[in-house]
């Protein structure tokens, strides 16, 4: 995964330049912003299951057919599988 330094330095370098102030801005803000992006994946992160489970039932609700012979619902060790897929 590229940081944002990398992706500024990458592209004025492709440019021929230096970054820019306005590159160093943008650099600055985003790092700025970093400790309220933690906190979104954090609770993110912390509801995943929830959501997840949510998710898997809607699908089965939905779709009652899943859960008929041959489909991907039709005994719980595939449903559990199901539920590991959404969370991926």
């Amino acid at each position: 995964m590229k940081s944002v330094v990398t992706t500024v330095v990458t592209a004025a370098d492709a440019a021929g330049r230096f970054p820019s102030q306005n590159d160093l801005e943008a650099v600055q803000g985003n790092i700025q912003r970093a400790a309220a992006r933690l906190e979104a994946a954090e609770k993110l992160a912390s509801g995943l299951d929830a959501v997840t489970k949510e998710a898997g039932d809607a699908c089965f609700n939905k779709y009652p057919y899943l859960k008929q012979p041959g489909e991907a619902g039709e005994n719980q060790t595939k449903v559990d599988k199901c539920y590991r897929d959404l969370g991926h």
